[in-house]
C-alpha cells in the first residue's frame, strides 16, 4: 500500500527524496488507441504490474471526453441553438431551451456511458480470464460529473433547469453500470475538470456558493456508489495540449477539495489523482501537500509525467513532492487521448521508468492448473463428440443474447462467492454451456473443474465447440434408457475416480421445473456431492408466493398463448383450416399432453423445498428477483419450440407422425406472435419472477 497517509518529515535528507521511486501508476482515462481491447492489451502488457485499475481508453466517439454528449443534448426537441461563447470550452453553439418549454418534462434517454462500460467490461473479463489482464486489476470506468456537459454546452440562463434531468439520467447510467459489472471488479472515477474551472473563476456558475455547490454535488453522486465498488477522483485543470483553464498558484485548492471529500464521503475513497504543473518545482507550489489528510485506504497519484521533459523533468517534480509526502504513485496530468498514437511508447516507457510495481498479493502468484482425477476423461470417447454441430443446437444457443438471460447473473455471483481453488462443479442440464461461459468471465483463471451434464447431445456438442480449449471443463451425456423408461442418474455418468472424490457444488439453472419426477434426480445429486457441498438452483417457473403483482411465471405464457390462439382460429377466417382440431378432444388432448411434457405445469416453491429436505439438503436459502423479459426475445425462444407450443396448428411429426407444411408452420408462428401481442398489450417487455434456491448437503 502507499505510504502517503502520513507526510514525510521536512528534515528528511534531500538525497532520500531525490532517490524516491513512486509506487504504482494510474491511467487517467483516455488513450490514443484503436479500441478497448487494444487499450487493455497494450497497457496490461507494459504496465500491468504497476496498475491497480485499467480503463478502456475511452476510444471511438468518447476520445474527446464530453464532446460526444453535445449531440445527445442538441438532438432533444426542447433545445434550440444559440451563439457560441468566445473563449469558452469549445467553439460550439450554446444550447438553450425553446420559449415555453417546461423543464419538468425534460427527460434524457441513453447517454451511452453504461452501454460503453458494459461492452468494454466483457472484453476486459475475457482478457482477465485468459491471463492477459493481471488477476488483481479492476476495470476502471471514468465518468464526467453531470455538471460538466451542462456547463460546457448549455446556455448559462438554462443550466440550473437542465442540470437535474441530466443528472438523473447520469445516475441511471451509473446504476446500469453497477448492475452490470461485479462490484469487486469495478472502480468508478469522477472527472472534475469544470469544477476546478469554476473554483478558479474561469467558468461561470449558476449557483452562488461555488465551493459548497461543487462539494454538495460531488458528494451526492459519489454516495450513489456502493462501498464494495472502488471510488476515485481525477482532479483536473485541463491538459497540456489544450492548456490548463488556469494555472494554479499552488496545490492548495486541490488539497482543500481532496481533504473535504475524504472527510465527508462516509464511504471508502480509493484514490485521488492531482495534476502537477510542468514548470513548477518550487517549494511554495508543493507546500500545501503537507496539509493533505487522506484516509489510510486512499492512494494518491500525482500527474507529473510529461513527455516534453521526460524522466529528468519528472524526477525533479517527484523530488519536490517527496519533500511533503510519505509516498505516492505517478500519472500524466490528464488523459492521453488527445496525444498522437505514436506517443504511446514514449509515455509507457516514462511510466515504467518513474515507478515501481505495486504490492498486490494476487499478482505474481502462479496458479496450479486444475487436474482431473487420474482416469477421468474430460471429453468422453462418444459418437456425439465426433458429429458436426447441429443447427438446432446452435439456434438454442442464441438465447444467450436475450435480455431475460440476466436471470443467470445472481447465480454466477453465488457461484463466484462459493467456489474455491480445486473445487469441482457440476452444471446439471448445462445445455450449450451458457452458464459456464459467463461463470468463466467471473472467476477468470480460478482453477475450478466444471462438468456440463445434459440429456441433449446436440447441446453438448455446441458446448464442446465453445469450451473445448478450456481444460477445466468436462462433458457428460445423460442417456434415456428406453427399456427402463428413465434418464440415467448423475452418478451413472460420472467416472469412478470422480464419484470417489465427490463434487463440491452443483448448479441447475432454468431446468428444475422440467424434472417431472424430481425425487430420483435430487437423490442422484446427493450421491455425488460431498457432505457440506452446495446446490444452486434458479428457475422462472416456480410458483413463488413472494412474486410481485403483475409478474409472470415464464412458461405460463405458453398456456395463455394456446387459449388466445384458439380464439383467433375460431374467429379469423384466415385460420379456418385449423378449426377441425379444436372440435376433436382426443386429438387436441394428445397435443396438449406433448406441450405439458415440454412446458411442465409450474409447481409451488414449497414442493421444491420439501423435496430437497427429503434427500438431506439443509434448510435452503430462497431469494427472488424481477427479471424484465423482452417480448421479441421470448418469441424467438418459443419459435424454437413451436411444435410444442401450438403443434395442433398444421400438425406435428411427434404427435401425429406428419410435419406441417411450410405455409402451416408460418401460420403457427404468426399465431404465436399475435397471441403474445394480445397477452402483453403490444408492450415490448414483461416482468417475470425468478426464484433462487441455495442449499447445503448435510453430512
Amino acid at each position: 500500500m502507499f505510504g502517503v497517509r502520513t507526510t514525510a518529515s521536512r528534515s528528511e535528507p534531500a538525497a532520500t527524496a531525490a532517490a524516491y521511486t513512486p509506487l504504482g501508476v494510474h491511467l487517467v482515462g483516455s488513450l490514443p488507441l484503436a479500441s478497448p481491447e487494444s487499450a487493455f492489451r497494450v497497457m496490461a502488457a507494459n504496465l500491468g504490474d504497476r496498475l491497480r485499475r485499467l480503463p478502456d481508453g475511452e476510444t471511438g466517439p468518447r476520445s474527446d471526453w464530453i464532446v460526444w454528449q453535445y449531440p445527445v443534448l442538441s438532438s432533444r426537441p426542447e433545445f434550440e441553438v444559440g451563439p457560441p461563447v468566445a473563449g469558452f470550452y469549445r467553439p460550439l453553439p450554446r444550447l438553450q431551451l425553446r420559449p415555453g418549454v417546461d423543464p419538468a418534462g425534460l427527460h434524457f434517454g441513453s447517454l451511452g456511458y453504461a452501454a460503453a462500460a458494459r461492452a468494454s467490461y466483457r472484453e476486459f473479463a475475457v482478457l482477465k480470464r485468459d491471463g492477459v489482464v493481471p488477476a488483481g486489476c479492476r476495470f476502471q470506468v471514468c465518468l464526467p460529473t453531470p455538471l460538466a456537459p451542462i456547463s460546457a454546452f448549455v446556455a448559462l440562463p438554462d443550466q440550473a433547469r437542465v442540470e437535474p434531468p441530466y443528472e438523473a439520467r447520469m445516475m441511471a447510467e451509473l446504476d446500469e453500470i453497477l448492475a452490470g459489472i461485479p462490484a469487486d471488479q469495478l472502480g468508478i472515477q469522477w472527472d472534475t475538470n469544470f469544477e476546478f474551472g469554476m473554483l478558479e473563476g474561469a467558468f461561470p456558475t449558476w449557483f452562488e456558493d461555488v465551493k459548497a455547490g461543487i462539494l454538495e454535488r460531488l458528494l451526492r453522486i459519489s454516495r450513489r456508489v456502493p462501498a464494495e465498488v472502488e471510488l476515485g477522483f481525477h482532479l483536473c485543470y485541463g491538459d497540456t495540449l489544450q492548456g490548463f483553464h488556469r494555472e494554479p498558484r499552488d496545490l492548495g485548492r486541490l488539497v482543500e477539495i481532496a481533504n473535504a471529500l475524504s472527510a465527508s464521503l462516509g464511504r471508502p475513497l480509493s484514490w485521488i489523482h492531482m495534476p502537477i504543473s510542468r514548470e513548477r518545482t518550487d517549494t511554495k507550489f508543493y507546500a500545501p501537500l503537507e496539509q493533505l489528510n487522506l484516509r489510510p485506504e486512499t492512494e494518491l497519484y500525482l500527474g507529473l509525467l510529461y513527455p516534453e521533459d521526460g524522466p529528468d523533468g519528472a524526477r525533479r517534480r517527484v523530488a519536490a513532492a517527496r519533500e511533503f509526502l510519505g509516498g505516492f504513485g505517478v500519472a500524466t496530468e490528464c488523459g492521453w487521448g488527445r496525444r498522437a498514437p505514436a506517443m504511446v511508447d514514449t509515455l509507457v516507457n516514462l511510466h515504467r521508468e518513474l515507478s515501481r510495481p505495486v504490492a498486490a498479493p494476487s499478482r505474481g502468484r502462479r496458479r496450479r492448473p486444475f487436474r482431473w482425477p487420474p482416469g477421468f476423461a474430460r471429453i468422453p470417447d462418444e459418437e456425439w463428440v465426433r458429429q458436426d454441430v447441429d443447427p438446432s443446437g446452435r439456434q438454442y444457443d442464441s438465447v444467450d443474447n436475450h435480455g431475460w438471460y440476466r436471470n443467470l447473473d445472481p447465480t454466477v455471483e453465488q457461484l463466484a462467492g462459493a467456489l474455491e481453488e480445486g473445487d469441482v462443479l457440476v452444471d446439471y442440464s448445462g445445455g450449450t454451456g451458457i452458464l459456464l461461459d459467463r461463470l468463466r468471465l467471473r472467476i477468470f483463471d480460478r482453477q475450478v473443474g466444471m462438468i456440463i451434464v445434459d440429456s441433449s447431445p446436440k447441446f453438448l456438442r455446441v458446448a464442446l465447440d465453445r469450451l473445448r480449449d478450456d481444460p477445466r471443463v468436462a462433458y457428460r451425456w445423460l442417456r434415456f434408457l428406453k427399456e427402463e423408461g428413465r434418464l440415467q442418474a448423475l452418478d451413472e455418468v460420472l467416472d469412478v475416480p470422480l464419484r470417489e472424490r465427490r463434487v463440491d457444488a452443483l448448479v441447475s439453472t432454468n431446468a428444475i421445473h422440467l424434472y417431472a419426477d424430481l425425487a430420483p434426480t435430487l437423490r442422484s445429486w446427493a450421491r455425488v456431492l460431498r457432505p457440506g457441498g452446495q446446490v444452486f438452483i434458479n428457475s422462472g417457473n416456480i410458483r413463488n408466493p413472494r412474486a410481485r403483482p403483475g409478474e409472470w411465471i415464464l412458461d405460463e405464457t405458453v398456456y395463455v398463448v394456446h387459449e388466445v390462439a384458439t380464439g383467433l382460429v375460431r374467429t379469423d377466417p384466415k385460420y379456418a383450416a385449423y378449426r377441425e382440431v379444436l372440435d376433436d378432444p382426443e386429438r387436441m388432448g394428445r397435443h396438449l399432453e406433448f406441450r405439458d411434457r415440454v412446458f411442465v405445469a409450474p409447481r409451488p416453491l414449497d414442493f421444491y423445498v420439501d423435496e430437497l429436505a427429503k434427500v438431506g439438503f439443509a434448510a435452503p436459502e430462497v431469494t427472488e428477483t424481477t427479471i424484465v423479459a423482452d417480448v421479441d426475445d421470448w418469441f424467438e425462444f418459443l419459435r424454437a419450440y413451436h411444435e410444442a407450443v401450438l403443434g395442433w396448428v398444421g400438425g406435428s411429426a411427434r404427435v401425429e407422425g406428419r410435419a406441417p407444411t411450410v405455409e402451416a408452420e408460418g401460420d403457427r408462428l404468426a399465431l404465436i406472435r399475435k397471441a403474445m401481442d394480445v397477452i402483453f398489450g403490444g408492450r415490448p417487455t414483461f416482468r417475470c419472477c425468478w426464484t433462487y434456491i441455495q442449499a447445503i448437503l448435510e453430512g
